[in-house]
């Protein structure tokens, strides 16, 4: 009698992906140790997903996963942004997984698209006018995007971190008030 298929095996393969991301990042994923760490085999892992790329696509799912639950209690864009710089502290991992260095390699156009039209939802709801949505929302973005980068090139947080943090929510906040009044 041939044996079942383990239903779970896809996600565990994924799972374990993940965890050997978030330790030791990128190098750390290999199909060896990812079939060890899920406890199967490398061809178990292969049968499942095509090769190493189509398993960091779902590493990149489970991180994104992961920051819309962070976000997804957000009040404002304002606090959104204070959460999205936690995240990259919390999680610096993921953060440059989902939007750091080889971003637009990883992935597609139209999903980039989609996210950013999230974001500009979420300024567009702020009360900022149409015709000021898209510049306020890429000037938000780039704002918290070089704060989180900032934050990532370092092992730690530095001693300028807190600061760094609170300039850019301040700056982000000003922008929104500025442009929701027109100017």
């Amino acid at each position: 009698m041939p044996r079942q298929a383990d239903p779970t095996l896809p996600s565990r393969i994924a799972e374990a992906a993940y965890a050997l991301w978030r330790k030791d990042g990128d190098q750390a994923v290999t199909i060896r140790d990812v079939a060890r760490r899920a406890k199967t085999t490398t061809p178990s892992v292969y049968a499942h997903f095509a090769d190493r790329t189509a398993i960091l696509r779902a590493v990149r799912e489970l991180a994104h996963e992961h920051f819309v639950t962070a976000l997804a209690k957000s009040k404002s864009v304002t606090d959104a942004c204070g959460r999205m710089l936690a995240f990259a502290d919390e999680h610096p991992r993921d953060y440059e997984l989902l939007f750091g260095y080889g971003f637009r390699d990883r992935v597609e156009p139209a999903v980039q698209a989609a996210q950013f039209a999230i974001f500009e939802g979420y300024v567009r709801q702020a009360g900022v006018p149409d015709r000021d949505v898209r510049p306020t929302a890429l000037a938000m973005r780039s704002l918290v995007h070089g704060a989180a980068m900032f934050r990532l090139a370092q092992d730690k947080p530095g001693p300028w971190w807190p600061e760094s943090r609170t300039a850019c929510l301040d700056a982000c906040a000003l922008l929104l008030e500025q442009r929701r009044r027109g100017r």
